[in-house]
């Protein structure tokens, strides 16, 4: 007999793996309640068994991806000690991944809940983790920085790259397309890192 606690976390496997699928195919917007557990092979009202509702299910797959992407960038820094290239693989890495994981990466950074209400903390905090390998390597070139400040410049650091990330994933008109990309943003993170070592602040 199966126990209801793995019955449970199957069926929302099940659900997260078909939501996924889904937000891969058509991007989250497309996202439908009865499709998605058509696809997981359950009625429609399983879905509130283990989900509050179906922003709820985005957010845990946006979990899932967050989870994949904190693993790629710290396997994109393995064993390099030098910061600056540190900083520069991260940021090549996240590029890599928001290319090869477009739909995902987008319903992570842009998806609102319908309702208007807030994320979850726990969502937020994850996010937040995101920071944490940049800090490392900033500390490494500015140790006389405090933590304040060490976790101020990973929030802009990463804000800069997402930004560029962002307009040429997406194809804006300010956006740099083609393999130029990847060399820019390295360019970029050069400039960054140079700033970092002469800087005061």
């Amino acid at each position: 007999m199966v126990n209801p606690v793995d019955r449970r976390q199957a069926l929302k496997d099940r659900i997260l793996a078909a939501a996924e699928a889904r937000i891969v195919a058509g991007g989250a917007a497309t996202l439908r309640a009865r499709d998605v557990m058509a696809d997981a092979g359950a009625a429609l009202g399983g879905l509130y068994n283990v989900f509050s509702d179906l922003d709820d299910v985005v957010v845990h797959v946006n979990s899932r991806t967050l989870a994949r992407l904190r693993a790629e960038l710290s396997e994109g820094v393995a064993g390099e000690r030098e910061p600056g290239r540190a900083l520069r693989a991260l940021a090549l890495t996240y590029l890599a991944f928001a290319q090869a994981n477009r739909s995902l990466w987008s319903a992570l950074f842009e998806y609102r809940y319908a309702s208007g209400r807030p994320m979850p903390d726990w969502h937020l905090a994850e996010q937040g983790e995101l920071l944490l390998h940049i800090v490392e390597p900033l500390r490494a070139l500015r140790p006389d920085w405090p933590e304040e400040m060490l976790a101020l410049r990973a929030r802009t650091m990463f804000g800069a790259i997402h930004g560029i990330v962002s307009t040429s994933v997406e194809e804006r008109f300010v956006g740099v397309s083609g393999e130029r990309l990847a060399v820019e943003i390295g360019d970029f993170v050069d400039v960054i890192v140079a700033g970092t070592i002469r800087g005061t602040q």
